[in-house]
């Protein structure tokens, strides 16, 4: 009975996968189980264990580990194993938390569960294990594969996971899933809508504003589908020609670029070429993609034509013939391009412990990092051939100038854009390297708390920006696209 337990894979809710026979037993055994409660409560033998969220009774050849246990009101979690004459052979882990909904619909994309399907279409099976209905999938790792339920109990507010490892034909895992029982009661959670059936951000098309003695106009480009967020940090803005790209949770979006807003044109998912992070640009309409630890893939019209191997996360200057490459405490690197191959070496403008992140414009080099003099965020602003121009902020707290974290920065005609995704404010630096002014995401965007990820200049003068913003309604992280004009 058992082996048609642990198979349990719903084909449709683990990609890829297909259902077993020990599946549909599976749920065979659990409808039989609920059934047979509902009319005597079905008594099991073995030793009892139970934690504020949930209980259960485990056999003989089990044992909890102890160490590897929580319990408290808003989290409980258990180990159990199963031990061999060297090692665990099985185990099963069981976890129960109060809290929002974002991560269990974290882990249902991770899991490549399509959510749609799971809450409107319905076409997949569900399992009900101890009182909460699960989707159940397969997870592989480099070390084992484990068979997974994963359910959300919204009037109680808590999400289940019960993570089965190894032998999973062991007769053990049946009796302990079915005594399962998750401690639900009713507080009157509701969940947020899901993404589709939320409100999207709606905000003032075009507005005015003072910074410094400019006289800037902010439009929202707004598109003609949300642009929904799951890494908040992710999305990067670049501009070839009238084409705008958008790289954000992996995928890399193509919009058509008028004066009146963005229009869709293409998606692609880079997740067989690697994780990427960064955009850049050159003159001559080349793309250029890369991430820590990947090849930088080098596209025109949205086609990988090259592949620039051990460059990881870096920039590449207007010209196309090098660029930079930073890593948070290392120090910065220059790249030189030769076709599709690339000559890498220190550039050590800044120390490594004071580099966390580089940027490259026509005619500097900005390095931005955490001072050794007074431990405060600057930027070091470089001319192409590493001499010191000016240092932006390294201010106290209650200075102003003062910086948090700083995702971009952008030299225009006028001097410097700088985007401090913490403190979520843009600052305005004269071409003498004068603050001209802060201005906060409130007045510039019209949004509540954004992270302010990423700019890019356009070939007008013109600035795009790209941030994410959590909906009113918490159905969704979007990204939004700003032109900024005047500065």
């Amino acid at each position: 009975m058992l082996s048609a337990m642990t198979a349990f894979s719903l084909a449709a809710c683990s990609p890829g996968g297909s259902a077993s026979s020990a599946s549909a037993a599976a749920a065979e055994a659990s409808a039989s189980a609920a059934s047979t409660s509902s009319a005597t409560e079905e008594v099991f033998e073995g030793t009892a264990a139970s934690t504020t969220l949930f209980s259960l009774t485990y056999p003989d050849g089990w044992a909890v580990d102890e160490t590897m246990t929580s319990d408290s009101s808003s989290y409980c979690y258990m180990e159990l194993t199963l031990t061999g004459e060297e090692s665990a052979a099985a185990q099963v882990n069981i976890s129960a938390s109060k809290s929002d909904v974002r991560n269990y619909r974290d882990r249902l994309r991770g899991a490549g569960i399509d959510a749609y399907d799971l809450v409107e279409t319905k076409n997949l099976d569900m399992v009900q294990v101890g009182g909460v209905e699960c989707v159940e999938y397969m997870a592989e790792s480099w070390y084992s594969s484990s068979l997974i339920y994963l359910g959300r109990d919204e009037a109680s507010g808590i999400t289940v996971s019960i993570d089965i490892i190894g032998d999973q034909e062991d007769p053990g895992i049946q009796t302990m899933i079915r005594s399962l029982k998750f401690t639900l009661n009713d507080s009157g959670n509701v969940d947020p809508p899901w993404p589709w059936q939320g409100e999207p951000f709606s905000a003032d098309a075009r507005h005015t504003l003072n910074a410094g003695n400019y006289t800037v106009t902010v439009d929202w480009m707004k598109l003609e589908d949300p642009l929904i967020a799951y890494d908040i940090f992710s999305g990067r803005v670049e501009m070839t020609g009238d084409t705008v790209w958008v790289l954000l949770d992996n995928y890399l979006y193509e919009y058509q670029y008028s004066q009146d807003g963005l229009t869709y044109v293409s998606e692609q998912a880079l997740g067989n070429e690697g994780d990427y992070e960064e955009l850049s640009s050159d003159r001559n309409g080349k793309l250029y993609v890369s991430g820590f630890m990947e090849q930088m893939l080098i596209m025109e019209q949205g086609e990988v034509t090259g592949r620039i191997e051990d460059v990881d996360r870096a920039l590449v200057h207007p010209n196309g013939t090098w660029g930079i490459s930073s890593f948070f405490g290392q120090p910065l690197r220059k790249v030189m391009i030769d076709g599709e191959t690339a000559q890498i070496e220190d550039w050590e403008l800044r120390s490594a412990e004071e580099t966390t992140k580089g940027f490259i414009s026509e005619n500097h080099v900005c390095i931005t990092g955490t001072s050794e003099d007074k431990e405060n965020v600057a930027v070091w602003v470089f001319d192409t051939d590493g001499n010191q121009q000016y240092e932006f902020g390294n201010t106290d707290m209650n200075e102003e100038g003062w910086m948090g974290a700083i995702t971009d920065v952008i030299e225009t005609p006028n001097g410097y854009l700088v985007l401090d995704g913490n403190m979520r404010n843009l600052l305005f630096y004269g071409t003498d390297g004068t603050l001209l002014a802060t201005v906060d995401d409130e007045e510039l965007f019209l949004t509540a708390y954004p992270w302010i990820s990423s700019g890019c200049l356009m070939p007008d003068g013109s600035i795009l920006i790209a941030l994410t913003e959590e909906r009113a309604d918490e159905s969704a992280y979007e990204l939004l696209i700003y032109r900024l004009s005047g500065f």
